[in-house]
C-alpha cells in the first residue's frame, strides 16, 4: 500500500511538471505568433486606422452634402420655375415694345447718323445724332440716339460734348431700354467712361448698376453679359458698386443655371435635397440642391472656401497627426491612395506627420505583450519547477518522517534495552565484585546520557520546527578550562568506542558566553556523526582560537563527504546516501547549526588535511578583552 502511494504521487509530480512545461511552451509559442510580431503588427495597425480615417472623412463629406447649412451664405440665390416666365416676358417686353412708338422723321435721322458713324465721319454723325435726339418721344429712342450722339463725340475727340449729352440723358433713362438684350443705359455708360474722371466713373458705376441687376441669362449670351460686367467693374474697381455689381453677376450666372436645369434633377420631396456641385472654372464651384418640388437654392463657392469649409467639420472625425491633402498640398507623408468623395472629381489624399512613429507605438505595444507572455511563460515555468520540487520535497519529508519515527524508535530501543539488560544482571546478583559493578554502572551512565542527548534533539528540533528557538542559558565560562573538559570527555567517550582519538588543542585564552551543555551536546553530535559515517576508528578533536572566535575542529579519515553533499546535511533528516546503512534520526548536523547559529557562530565542512576523510569546524564568538 505504501508503494502503491509513492507511486500515485511520483505520477501527480511528472503531471505537474509536464502540464507547466506544456503552459510554458503555448505561451511562448503565442508570444512570437506572426501576428505578434512587432514590425507587422505596427503596420497592420496603421493600415487600419488610416483606412478608419479614410472612411470616416468619406462618410461626413456625405453627411456635409445632406446637411442644408453646409452651402449657404449671406448671396445665396433661391430660383423657382415660376421666376423663369417671369424674367422671360420682362426681358422681352422691355426690347421690344418701345421700338414701335417712334415716328418715322426719327428712324432716317437715327438711321444716317449710324451710316456717318461707320463711314468714318463722327463729326456728322453726332449732329445727325442730337437731330434724331431732339425729335425722339420716349426714353427708348432718347437712349438710342443718346447712344449714337457719345460714341460718335469720342470718335471725333469731343470728350467735352459727349459727357454734356449723358448728362443731359442719365436722368431721363430708367435703365428698362434695351439694344440687342443689353441695357442701353450701360452701353453709353461705357461708351462715354473714357473721357470721364476717376471720380465721374465711380458715379457712372453707381448710376448703371441697378440697370445691370436686372439682366438675366435668358436676355442675352453668356459670354457677351460676362464682358460687358468685367468692363463695367473696370470704371472703379474699389469701389461699392463694383462689388455690388459683381454679386449681382453672380446672381445673374445662378439664375441662368438653375433656369436650365431639368426638372429631372429635383426630387419629389424636400427631404431627399442634398447638395451637387458644378465646375465653374477658375477654382471656383457651384453649389445647388432642390427646395421642395420646383426650386433650387444655388451658391458660387470658391474652392478653398468648400474645402476650408469640409476641413473644419472633418476636425472632429480625425486625429491632429493626420491631414487632408485636396491637391494644393499638405503637411506629412501619404498613407493612402487618392479617395475620390464626389462625382465632380473632388478627392482627397490622406496624410501622416509622421507615419513610422505611430507604427512603432503600435510596436512597442506589442514587443510589451510579447514580453509579458514571455515573462509568464517563465513563471509558469518556474511555478511548476517549484511546484513540482515542493511536491517531491513533500513526498521525501513524509518519507524522512516515517523513516525518522522507524529511527528515533529503534535508537530509543537500543540504549533503553542496554540499561533493561545491565539494570536485570544486577538485580539478580550476576555481578559479585565492584569491579564490575562499577563497570556496569558506567554502561548505564553511558547509554542513559546517549537516551538524554536523542530525546534533547527531538525536543530541539520539535522546537525548530515551530519556529521558536532553542531554549539556550549562557554564562560566563573561561575557554582554556571548558575546551580542556571537553577534550578529556571526547577521549573517554572514544575509548568507550574503541575509536583512536588525536588530540591537539592550542594555547587557549579568553571568555565567552556559551551554554556549556548546548556545546557539549553539539560537539559529541559531531563525534558520534563522524564515528557512525565515516567508517574509520581514527578521528582528531582540534581546538584553537582567532581572531576573538572558538573554533572546535572534528576530523577523521574516512570515506569523506562530496562537495555537492556539505551544505544539505545540515538539513533536517539529510544523510549521505552511501551510509552503509549507519543508524541515526538525521538530526544531529541540524542540531548543531542550529546551536551555532543561536551563539552567533557558524559550522561547515571544510577541505580536509591531505584531502582524505571528512573536517567539520564549529566556530564560537568569543568576548572581547576589556
Amino acid at each position: 500500500m505504501q508503494r502503491h502511494s509513492r507511486d500515485g504521487a511520483g505520477r501527480w509530480e511528472i503531471a505537474v511538471a509536464m502540464l507547466g512545461a506544456l503552459s510554458s511552451v503555448l505561451l511562448v509559442a503565442l508570444a512570437f505568433l506572426p501576428s505578434n510580431d512587432p514590425e507587422l503588427a505596427g503596420r497592420t495597425a496603421f493600415a487600419k486606422l488610416a483606412g478608419e480615417v479614410e472612411d470616416a472623412v468619406a462618410a461626413e463629406w456625405e453627411r456635409a452634402l445632406a446637411d442644408s447649412d453646409f452651402g449657404l451664405s449671406s448671396s445665396t440665390l433661391t430660383w423657382s420655375r415660376a421666376d423663369e416666365g417671369a424674367v422671360a416676358q420682362r426681358a422681352s417686353t422691355a426690347e421690344n415694345a418701345p421700338a414701335a412708338a417712334e415716328g418715322a422723321a426719327f428712324e432716317v435721322l437715327l438711321g444716317e447718323a449710324q451710316r456717318l458713324e461707320a463711314s468714318g465721319d463722327p463729326a456728322e454723325a453726332r449732329k445727325a445724332a442730337l437731330e434724331a435726339l431732339g425729335k425722339a418721344r420716349n426714353s427708348h429712342g432718347k437712349a438710342r440716339a443718346a447712344l449714337v450722339a457719345i460714341r460718335a463725340g469720342k470718335q471725333a475727340e469731343d470728350c467735352e460734348g459727349a459727357l454734356e449729352t449723358w448728362r443731359d440723358v442719365r436722368d431721363e433713362l430708367s435703365g428698362e431700354e434695351r439694344a440687342s438684350g443689353l441695357p442701353i443705359l450701360v452701353l453709353a455708360a461705357l461708351a462715354v467712361a473714357p473721357c470721364a474722371s476717376p471720380e465721374e466713373r465711380a458715379e457712372l458705376l453707381r448710376r448703371v448698376q441697378p440697370a445691370w441687376g436686372g439682366v438675366v441669362a435668358t436676355a442675352v449670351e453668356q459670354t457677351v453679359a460676362s464682358a460687358v460686367a468685367e468692363r463695367l467693374r473696370a470704371l472703379a474697381p474699389e469701389s461699392d458698386a463694383a462689388r455690388e455689381l459683381g454679386e449681382s453677376e453672380r446672381i445673374r450666372k445662378l439664375a441662368r443655371f438653375a433656369a436650365g436645369l431639368p426638372k429631372a434633377h429635383l426630387p419629389t420631396r424636400p427631404d431627399d435635397a442634398r447638395w451637387h456641385l458644378e465646375a465653374l472654372g477658375n477654382d471656383e464651384w457651384l453649389l445647388w440642391r432642390a427646395d421642395g418640388a420646383d426650386a433650387v437654392v444655388a451658391n458660387r463657392m470658391a474652392r478653398e472656401e468648400l474645402l476650408e469649409r469640409f476641413v473644419e467639420r472633418a476636425k472632429g472625425v480625425i486625429s491632429a497627426d493626420f491631414g487632408l491633402d485636396f491637391g494644393s498640398g499638405a503637411r506629412g507623408e501619404p498613407v493612402r491612395e487618392r479617395r475620390t468623395l464626389d462625382a465632380s472629381g473632388i478627392g482627397f489624399t490622406l496624410r501622416h506627420e509622421n507615419p513610422q512613429a505611430a507604427m512603432r507605438v503600435e510596436g512597442t505595444r506589442v514587443r510589451l505583450l510579447r514580453a509579458a507572455l514571455l515573462f509568464v511563460a517563465v513563471l509558469s515555468g518556474l511555478a511548476s519547477v517549484a511546484t513540482w520540487r515542493a511536491m517531491r520535497r513533500s513526498r521525501r519529508l513524509s518519507g524522512l518522517k516515517s523513516s525518522f519515527v522507524a529511527s528515533v524508535s529503534h535508537e530509543l530501543r537500543t540504549p533503553v534495552a542496554s540499561i533493561l539488560m545491565l539494570a536485570e544482571n544486577l538485580e539478580e546478583g550476576r555481578v559479585s565484585d565492584a569491579a564490575s559493578r562499577a563497570r556496569y554502572a558506567s554502561l548505564i551512565r553511558r547509554e542513559a546520557e546517549r537516551l538524554r542527548r536523542l530525546v534533547a534533539d527531538v525536543l530541539d528540533f520539535s522546537r525548530l520546527e515551530r519556529g521558536r528557538e532553542l531554549d539556550l542559558r549562557r554564562e560566563g565560562v573561561e575557554i582554556g578550562s571548558f575546551v580542556a573538559e571537553l577534550a578529556r570527555e571526547a577521549v573517554e567517550w572514544a575509548k568507550s568506542h574503541s575509536l583512536e582519538l588525536a588530540v591537539d588543542i592550542a594555547p587557549l585564552r579568553g571568555h565567552a558566553q556559551l551554554d556549556s551543555d548546548a556545546v557539549r551536546r553539539a560537539l559529541a553530535n559531531l563525534l558520534d556523526n563522524a564515528r557512525k559515517h565515516s567508517g574509520s576508528t581514527e578521528l582528531k578533536l582540534a581546538a584553537s582560537t582567532e581572531a576573538r572566535t572558538l573554533r572546535l575542529v572534528v576530523a577523521d579519515r574516512g570515506r569523506g563527504v562530496p562537495v555537492e553533499q556539505r551544505e544539505k546535511l545540515f538539513e533536517p533528516f539529510e544523510r549521505l546516501e552511501a551510509s552503509n546503512g549507519a543508524g541515526g534520526a538525521g538530526l544531529g548536523l541540524a542540531i548543531v547549526r542550529e546551536i551555532a547559529r543561536e551563539h552567533g557562530g557558524r559550522v561547515r565542512f571544510v577541505e580536509p588535511d591531505g584531502g582524505v576523510g571528512a573536517r567539520v569546524e564549529l566556530e564560537l564568538p568569543l568576548e572581547e578583552e576589556s
